[in-house]
């Protein structure tokens, strides 16, 4: 109760001083479809929730902030959690997803999945508001943050959504095809090879899909062997970045890159094809 007297008095003094006007922003009419528009939207519908439901000023006086920014065509980034006051046991993984999103925005979320990816943000600040208001104590269990009541269960609601709404932001981040080439007989990765799997782990968000190919040179079953090599070769390297994969398959010699006669050795045809699932 005096943490939430200390911020209402916070919330007076600062509508008293001109400073900021909550009810002409969450009440104004926001028009448009870009990433700031659907942003400013999302964070009026958060800002309207934390005022007149949870009566939380000070989170209002934040959101409102944000929104006001958004809607002046500012850019706006997520909440670094690392600032608001989360516990270390709590930062890897909002760190982690942060990261992610940061990612899914800056490789074309906010021009061609806007309103997808305002709402992630969304989500993902309000994420780390429940972290810190709801912090997680030695024993286990939750205790509240800035005087309000304990509820675990907002923290896992916000995350659940940051991540369902992070999948539709991340479909539209680049999505190759990406290709990997191999020596002759070989499903060692290369340094080339290596440094296009790091352009495709600082690229992408989303699952990705990986398939083997081999040249004519050799027995189809042999070769169906070695392109699935070749494909769980780039899969291990990409895994062990942290990227997840739907699939990892090989055609062998069936879908050639340089059509050839059985037997030839072609260079172009010795490949892992990456791609978005």
């Amino acid at each position: 109760m005096i943490s939430r007297l200390i911020a209402l008095g916070s919330f007076l003094v600062l509508a008293g001083c001109g400073t900021w006007t909550a009810e002409s922003y969450l009440h104004e009419d926001i028009q448009g479809d870009s990433f700031n528009a659907c942003l400013a939207r999302e964070y009026q519908d958060r800002a309207t929730s934390e005022a007149y439901v949870d009566c939380n000023w000070v989170d209002t006086a934040t959101i409102v902030a944000k929104g006001r920014a958004a809607a002046a065509g500012e850019t706006v980034l997520p909440f670094d959690p690392a600032t608001k006051g989360v516990l270390s046991s709590d930062l890897p993984e909002l760190q982690d997803a942060r990261s992610k999103l940061m990612s899914a925005l800056d490789n074309g979320g906010r021009t061609d999945r806007g309103c997808e990816c305002a709402k992630a943000q969304r989500y993902y600040d309000g994420w780390v508001e429940q972290a810190s208001d709801n912090k997680l104590g030695v024993n286990g269990s939750y205790f509240g943050g800035e005087g309000g009541p304990v509820q675990p269960d907002r923290v896992e609601a916000e995350k659940a959504a940051f991540y369902e709404a992070l999948t539709a932001c991340a479909l539209q981040a680049p999505s190759g095809p990406w290709t990997i080439y191999f020596g002759f007989d070989k499903y060692n990765l290369t340094p080339e090879a290596q440094s296009v799997i790091d352009q495709i782990v600082a690229e992408t968000t989303g699952p990705l899909s990986v398939i083997g190919h081999t040249d004519t040179s050799g027995s189809s079953a042999y070769n169906q062997a070695l392109g699935q090599r070749r494909a769980d070769s780039v899969s291990n390297a990409l895994t062990a970045q942290g990227k997840e994969l739907c699939s990892a398959v090989s055609r062998g010699e069936t879908e050639l890159a340089v059509q050839t006669g059985d037997g030839v050795r072609e260079p172009l045809n010795r490949r892992a094809v990456v791609a978005g699932c």
